[in-house]
């Protein structure tokens, strides 16, 4: 029964056209014939694209280190670059699902396995791919919840600002004693006496016209009063004038009937004037009243006219009291939604935070593999050094014996001689 993967096995025009895409060198011949040589090249490629490290800092080892742990750091550069890439190739290949990848995968390569292999390198390629695509649209969506967020602070502080202004206007009207209500009831009590004013106003407007009316008549009586009197003085000149005429015709003796008759229409005119006189008197009187009536009416004209301008500057200070409570009541919503919006961009904070801190404990995790590893390769290097050195001390101790030893056949012969 075939293994199964949990991975597909890809064709070698697949495979080909994959390595083609991830800038790796391989063709189809060299997969058909792997060689180690080509794969060594192929597989550092693939680590370098995969793992996000290159060949300089793989090969590149930290002298300070190695002077700590070599007696001659500079021998075992290659060595330790290599320790590095093999470590990294079979973890990755771990990762990729091939656990049992091995050296004989990379010194004596099969076509079987090496196609395993690449399928399985081509398939985390593309996972890899596609998480890093994920990775890139969250972190863009981080930096714009960032944005977003700032923003949102620098909203939040303005509005702030602007509710502490409000607060502070409404505090120093409660604090010089203005009160809304108050002012609400003193505006209702002004349209109330408004109302009286003004049908006040309009019975004096109507009682204004009618005394301009009467003005009017009493003027046509006075000045026809007056032509009356004139005529009547004119009379009495000329009466008095017939008089006097009479009295000359007579030659100074007593009164005629004439006369008589003359006196006595005097008289009455004389009578009549007064009348005339009186009458204008009364009229004059009457105008005079009703001029003082004019003026009280435009005095209370002028009254109303300041009254209905209070009334506007009362309806405009409630206008805009009305105003400040809605925008007070807008912005009291607006950071409402600010706060909300705050509180939401600080879960997705915290979220990213906790995720970047879970990959940094998984990067502290996978440098402790590391130092383990090496940690290990460096006991085993010394170990292979302690054993090179006992062989190097053994093969010495050998060479020595061997030169002691005389190998003659009188020797030989002695010796088989003397073994009975």
């Amino acid at each position: 029964m075939a293994p199964s993967y949990s991975f597909p096995i890809l064709s070698n025009h697949d495979i080909i056209a994959c390595m083609r895409e991830l800038d790796v060198e391989l063709t189809e011949q060299a997969l058909l014939k792997p060689h180690p040589d080509t794969l060594y090249r192929a597989y550092m490629d693939l680590v370098c694209v995969l793992c996000g490290t290159s060949r300089e800092e793989m090969y590149t080892p930290n002298l300070e280190v190695a002077e700590r742990v070599f007696d001659y750091p500079e021998l075992y550069e290659e060595a330790i670059g290599n320790l590095v890439f093999h470590r990294k190739l079979f973890e990755l290949m771990e990762t990729c699902g091939v656990p049992d990848f091995g050296l004989r995968d990379m010194m004596k390569p099969e076509y079987a396995r090496t196609r395993r292999n690449l399928s399985a390198l081509i398939n985390f390629a593309k996972f890899r791919e596609e998480k890093l695509a994920e990775w890139e649209e969250e972190m863009a969506d981080v930096i714009e919840a960032d944005a977003r967020h700032e923003a949102a602070l620098k909203r939040n502080a303005e509005l702030k600002a602007m509710i502490k202004e409000i607060q502070d206007a409404q505090k120093a009207d409660e604090e010089s004693g203005v009160d809304v209500s108050e002012l609400l009831k003193e505006v209702e009590a002004l349209r109330e006496e408004e109302e009286t004013k003004r049908i006040e106003f309009e019975a004096l407007e109507k009682r204004a016209a009618d005394a301009e009316a009467a003005i009017a008549a009493a003027k046509k009586e006075e000045d026809e009063a007056k032509a009356a009197l004139l005529e009547a003085e004119m009379e009495q000149t000329r009466l008095e004038e017939e008089i006097k005429e009479a009295k000359k015709s007579e030659g100074g003796g007593g009164e005629g009937a004439e006369a008589a008759a003359l006196r006595e229409q005097v008289e009455r005119e004389k009578a009549e004037l007064a009348a005339a006189e009186k009458n204008l008197e009364k009229i004059r009187e009457e105008t005079r009243l009703k001029n003082e009536m004019a003026e009280e009416v435009q005095k209370i004209n002028d009254e109303m006219q300041e009254l209905v301008k209070m009334q506007e500057e009362i309806a405009e200070d409630e206008q805009k009291t009305k105003e400040a409570k809605a925008k007070l009541k807008d912005m009291e919503e607006e950071k409402y939604k600010v706060e909300l919006r705050i509180e939401t961009l600080k879960r997705q904070a915290a979220n990213h935070d906790e995720k970047m801190e879970r990959l940094k404990k998984q990067g502290e995790l996978k440098k402790q593999a590391a130092e383990a590893s090496l940690k290990a390769a460096k006991e085993e290097l010394e170990a292979v050094k302690a054993r090179r050195a006992a062989d190097e001390a053994k093969s010495a101790e050998e060479e020595n014996q061997a030169r002691s030893i005389h190998w003659s056949p009188y020797d030989r012969v002695g010796v088989v001689d003397a073994d009975p």
